[in-house]
């Protein structure tokens, strides 16, 4: 997928989001996006009216509209085929999935055309980190 002009890669550690995956999808799925230390790391296309997120909700939702919107992939199909109840899952344990998220990094690459001249292209590059501390508390970078 290097070669996408509009790109969403998402690297997350969240323990009960992938409880709720493990619940729903194979083992073989899992493995091509959880590393041995349970980091999640995703790359998905995507439209160029992506908007960062701002919080863990927005990322959580990010995630299940990339997901959706990318069901040709192999997670996607996944998603797609256990929708409702990964949707379930995670709505009864939502606070917690919230509160799961570490180590969040999201880079989000589009290409648009050009407002002052049709012909041309403007590449936009973002990256947002959220961090939690020990106390609790989150740390968004942009």
């Amino acid at each position: 997928m290097s070669e996408l002009k509009n790109y969403a890669e998402m690297s997350f550690s969240n323990p009960i989001l992938l409880d709720v995956f493990g619940n729903h999808m194979e083992n073989s799925v899992l493995a091509s996006f959880v590393s041995a230390n349970g980091t999640m790391t995703l790359k998905f296309k995507a439209e160029p009216s992506v908007e960062p997120p701002k919080n863990c909700e927005d990322v959580l939702s990010l995630l299940y509209s990339l997901l959706e919107s990318n069901s040709e992939t192999a997670v996607g199909k996944a998603f797609i085929a256990k929708e409702n109840e990964i949707m379930r899952e995670t709505i009864l344990r939502l606070s917690k999935v919230l509160d799961g998220f570490g180590n969040v990094r999201i880079t989000l690459h589009t290409t648009e055309e050009s407002p002052e001249n049709p012909d041309a292209e403007v590449q936009k590059h973002t990256e947002f980190t959220l961090n939690r501390t020990k106390s609790g508390s989150t740390v968004i970078k942009q």
